[in-house]
């Protein structure tokens, strides 16, 4: 962080502690007595144990609410927790992480020009091919996050998992350009699925604690895509009408209703997943101890990552999505999706660099 900015932090942060201070009190006195229950107790003191019950938690709670609200889900996710996580992307995968500088600006390159297209595919649409443009764009980026691994470290491993990853981002680049429109919604739908992958494999230490919370989420999503669980989903809360307009005509004539409507199901679902691993599970991995943060530590550690005055847009921008929602929930949730859909590309190119460099 440059120095104007650190000394700007280091300026706030007296305010931070007094502002924070009850809080930490009281989430102290519940620590100590959570730490003498045999049950919550190792979950208290050891990570493993915590992000297992937590990823559980998540899965479960998603699932839940895909049945009993799928349209207050589709709706209020992004609007809560949206520009939230794609600040933990930012943070996690960048800003921790020992990057060269080239490979910092190429990533920020990237996410300006990937914006810039939603910005002026929404300005002048039809104008160009906007989709075409974005997929090439994307996963080329990803690609160019396999070379730039290997010129940063170049070693036997590095080039074993560059020559891993690369022929899999050719082969889904080729069959993006081929079907541009039909790739971009298809990748909207899967890149849920990257922070889930990125968490196994950069973050998460012993794999096998993952193991329940996966095999969950796996069943889960084979019953939604499947139209198992379609009995049992609640289509008439709020938000359910956009969420079935926009499932059911997003896909080609051809596709099913049944699987169409099992996919939005699926989305829903895993997109609540995806807000938990950027916004809770990767945090707690990212820590040294084993113990987690205070409200203290966790602020004074946001604004040495980000700086006072990213941190103050950041949160600018959240409440902006925020109060927008209440006066058009579905313009503001599209406005959101779109000109935010960089930050899928950005989980690739920057995932792709750590793999196969080494986390």
């Amino acid at each position: 962080m440059p120095t104007r900015a650190l000394s700007s932090a280091e300026a706030i942060s007296p305010l931070v502690d007094r502002a924070v201070a009850p809080l930490d009190r009281l989430r102290r006195a519940l620590l100590v007595g959570l730490s003498r229950s045999p049950i919550a107790g190792p979950m208290v003191t050891q990570r493993d144990q915590r992000v297992r019950a937590q990823a559980l938690l998540g899965v479960g709670l998603a699932f839940a609410l895909t049945l009993l609200a799928p349209g207050v889900l589709f709706v209020v996710g992004p609007a809560l927790f949206g520009v939230a996580h794609v600040a933990s992307d930012v943070r996690y995968l960048v800003l921790r992480r020992d990057l060269p500088r080239w490979w910092v600006t190429a990533l920020g390159a990237g996410c300006l020009a990937l914006f810039a297209l939603r910005g002026l595919e929404a300005t002048f649409p039809g104008s160009w091919p906007f989709a075409a443009t974005e997929v090439g764009l994307g996963w080329a980026w990803a690609l160019c996050g396999v070379g730039a691994a290997v010129a940063a470290s170049p070693s036997p491993r590095s080039l074993r998992r560059g020559l891993l990853v690369a022929p899999a981002i050719l082969i889904a680049l080729g069959a993006a350009l081929a079907r541009p429109t039909l790739a971009r919604l298809l990748f909207a739908h899967l890149h849920n699925l990257v922070g889930i992958g990125l968490w196994l494999l950069l973050f998460r230490r012993s794999r096998r604690f993952a193991l329940p919370a996966v095999a969950l989420l796996a069943l889960a999503v084979a019953l939604c895509v499947s139209g198992g669980v379609l009995p049992a989903v609640n289509l008439g809360g709020p938000g359910a009408a956009r969420f079935l307009d926009e499932m059911l005509f997003a896909w080609p004539r051809w596709m099913p209703a049944r699987t169409a409507l099992g996919l939005g199901l699926a989305f829903v679902m895993l997109q609540a997943v995806h807000y938990s691993v950027w916004l809770a599970w990767i945090p707690q991995e990212d820590l040294r101890g084993q113990g987690t943060l205070s409200f203290r530590m966790s602020l004074r550690s946001l604004l040495r990552d980000l700086g006072p005055a990213w941190l103050g847009l950041t949160a600018l921008v959240a409440c902006a999505v925020l109060a927008a929602s209440f006066v058009d929930a579905a313009r503001t949730r599209q406005l959101y999706l779109s000109l935010s859909g960089f930050h899928g590309y950005l989980e690739l190119a920057a995932g792709a660099f750590l793999f196969v460099r080494g986390r």
